[in-house]
C-alpha cells in the first residue's frame, strides 16, 4: 500500500545491525520459551534482527525480549501494546498469543493514533526515515505512511477533531454511506475481493455488522455507569468469519442490523448529552490490565473503522471496474 526508499533504509539498518545487542540474550533451547506479558498480535518477519532494528531505531518501539535461536522477539509499540515477531518457520503462533490472537501478514496495515502531524513527521525524519507518504482523505483525516522491510504498512493517523454535533452527524450517516458504497452492485459483485485471500465485499459487510453490534453494550454502559469496568471476551475474528459463513450469507440482515444499531446509538447520543468525556475500563479478561476509553473514543473508533472498510469496498469496485 505504501512506498519505501530501500536504498536509504538499508544503510540505516546495516548500521543498526552492527550495534544492536541481540546476541546478549542467553537462549540456548530450540524450543520457544514463554514470552513475557504475552502479545495479542503477531507479525511474521523475514529477518528478526533487521526487523527489530527498524522498529526500535526508526519507529521508537521498545524491545522487550528476543529469542534469536528460535526466531522470536517481543516488542512494545508506541501505544504500549506488545507485538510478537516471528520468523516464517514458527507456524504455531496462536499458542504464543493471548486472545484475540491476531495474525498479521505482509501487506497488512497497523494504525496508530498520534496527536499532531508535524511532531510525528519530524520525529520520523529525525530517526532517519526520508520516504514517508502523506495522505488525506475526504474526511480531513491525515496519515503518515511508512513501510517496513517485510512489507507491513504503519499508518500514523491524526484523527479528525469533531464537535459533539459533528460526531453525531458523522456516526448517524454511516448507514447511508454503506448503502452508497454498495449501490449498483449485483449479488455476484459482493463476492469480489480487493486481492487474493482478502475479505470480499460481502464479508466486510458482515464484519461491520458484528463490530457495530459489539459496540452497543460498552456504549450503553459508559452512558449509564461511567467509571466502571467492562469485560468483553475477545473473539477469533477469522474463526467468526468462517463459522458464521460470512462468505456465502446474504447481507440483508446484516445491513438491517447495522442500520438499527446505529439509529439506536444515535438516539442515545442525542438523549444523554454531555457524556462525551465519560469513560470506562475495557478488558478482555478480569485479570487483564485493560485500557480506558471515553464515549468520544468509542464513537470515533466506529466512524473510522467503518470508513476504513468503506475505502476497501471503493478500492475493490475500482479494481474490478464496478
Amino acid at each position: 500500500m505504501f512506498l519505501c526508499n530501500n536504498g536509504v533504509l538499508c544503510g540505516i539498518l546495516n548500521d543498526a545491525k552492527t550495534h544492536f545487542p541481540l546476541a546478549a540474550n542467553p537462549y540456548l533451547s530450540r524450543k520457544a520459551k514463554q514470552m513475557p506479558n504475552k502479545a495479542r498480535v503477531a507479525l511474521t518477519v523475514l529477518d528478526l534482527e533487521t526487523s527489530i532494528a527498524f522498529y526500535t531505531t526508526l519507529l521508537n518501539f521498545e524491545l522487550v525480549e528476543a529469542q534469536p535461536p528460535v526466531g522470536l522477539a517481543c516488542i512494545r509499540d508506541i501505544d504500549g501494546d506488545l507485538l510478537l515477531l516471528a520468523l516464517p518457520h514458527q507456524t504455531d503462533l496462536r499458542s504464543l498469543l493471548d486472545e484475540p490472537r491476531l495474525l498479521f501478514k505482509p501487506g497488512d496495515t497497523l494504525d496508530f493514533s498520534v496527536d499532531t502531524f508535524e511532531t510525528q513527521h519530524a520525529r520520523l525524519v529525525e530517526n532517519g526515515l526520508t520516504d514517508i507518504r502523506v495522505e488525506e482523505n475526504e474526511r480531513g483525516e491525515r496519515k503518515l505512511l511508512v513501510t517496513d522491510p517485510n512489507g507491513y504498512h504503519f499508518a500514523f493517523v491524526i484523527p479528525v477533531k469533531r464537535s459533539p454535533e459533528a460526531m453525531i452527524a458523522a456516526y448517524a450517516g454511516l448507514s447511508d454511506e454503506i448503502s452508497t458504497a454498495l449501490d449498483g452492485l449485483t449479488e455476484a459483485d459482493l463476492d469480489l475481493e480487493r486481492a487474493p485471500n482478502e475479505w470480499s465485499i460481502r464479508q466486510i459487510i458482515h464484519h461491520l455488522a458484528l463490530s457495530s453490534s459489539l459496540s452497543l453494550m460498552p456504549i450503553e454502559t459508559v452512558l449509564v455507569n461511567p467509571g466502571s469496568v467492562f469485560v468483553r471476551p475477545p473473539y477469533d475474528q477469522e474463526k467468526w468469519v468462517e463459522v458464521l459463513d460470512y462468505k456465502h450469507r446474504p447481507i440483508g440482515t446484516s445491513l438491517a442490523l447495522l442500520r438499527a444499531v446505529q439509529a439506536h446509538i444515535t438516539q442515545l447520543l442525542r438523549h444523554v448529552p454531555d457524556s462525551w468525556d465519560h469513560s470506562l475500563v475495557r478488558k478482555f479478561t478480569t485479570e487483564d490490565e485493560g485500557h480506558t476509553s471515553t464515549l468520544s473514543d468509542m464513537i470515533t473508533v466506529q466512524i473510522e473503522h467503518t470508513a476504513a472498510h468503506l475505502d476497501e469496498i471503493h478500492q475493490t469496485r475500482k479494481i474490478h471496474h464496478r
